[in-house]
């Protein structure tokens, strides 16, 4: 588990902490669920400046709303977001997920606030091309980071080169694993700001090229 000193040693990786308006901006996306999920969809196998462009184009050409997206031209829809990468399939993917959050969910997100944690994955996992991490996403901005903890690339390698799981290890396992190693408790009210951190000690430090670990995190596995 994490202790005192290695939380504080996550401290130094606020110098990497996201600009202030891209903060706010994000705050305010995740108080709607429909927002949230489309940002997760254009976060897709991209980084997090390229999903903001893409965001950005996306809210200059159309009303972020299931009933305008899966009506949206595919080809302008694509090239709104052309600044975050795949944008045909995730452009297609878009318009399927409108179309089914309408024609089945009466174009409404709002009853995942009525469900438990299970119910609104295994929901959420019915939408054309969503997987764990972008259903994690979305349950973890109603029920808490502890309640679904999301593993992306930077985390299932930390994962990996802490010998918390091996190469194989599959999402449900990496995701029990990792949240076993936060002191919850003692984190309580700054969880979003311990996460952020770890990641960004994930993204920047244990890198996929050329990795640089802390000692103090390191010694917590085996990298």
């Amino acid at each position: 588990m994490l202790t005192e000193e290695m939380i504080n040693e996550l401290q130094k990786y606020k110098k990497y902490w996201w600009k202030e308006d891209e903060e706010t901006e994000y705050k305010e996306i995740k108080k709607e669920p429909f927002h949230l999920l489309i940002f997760t969809v254009l976060s897709q196998n991209t980084s997090s400046q390229n999903t903001r462009k893409a965001y950005i184009g996306l809210k200059k050409k159309f009303q972020i709303s299931p009933h305008e997206l899966m009506e949206a031209d595919e080809k302008v829809l694509s090239e709104a977001i052309k600044a975050g990468g795949l944008h045909k399939i995730k452009a297609r993917r878009i318009i399927d997920i409108s179309k089914y959050i309408v024609e089945n969910w009466n174009g409404k997100l709002d009853w995942l606030f009525k469900k438990s944690k299970e119910e609104a994955r295994k929901e959420l996992l019915k939408l054309p091309g969503i997987g764990n991490k972008t259903a994690d996403v979305i349950i973890s901005s109603i029920h808490g980071y502890k309640e679904a903890f999301v593993v992306d690339t930077h985390m299932r390698r930390i994962a990996i080169r802490m010998g918390l799981v091996d190469e194989n290890a599959e999402y449900e396992e990496i995701q029990k694993k990792l949240s076993n190693i936060f002191p919850w408790k003692k984190i309580k009210g700054r969880e979003e700001e311990i996460l952020g951190l770890f990641w960004l000690l994930a993204k920047y430090t244990c890198n996929a090229i050329k990795p640089r670990s802390s000692k103090k995190i390191r010694s917590q596995g085996h990298y």
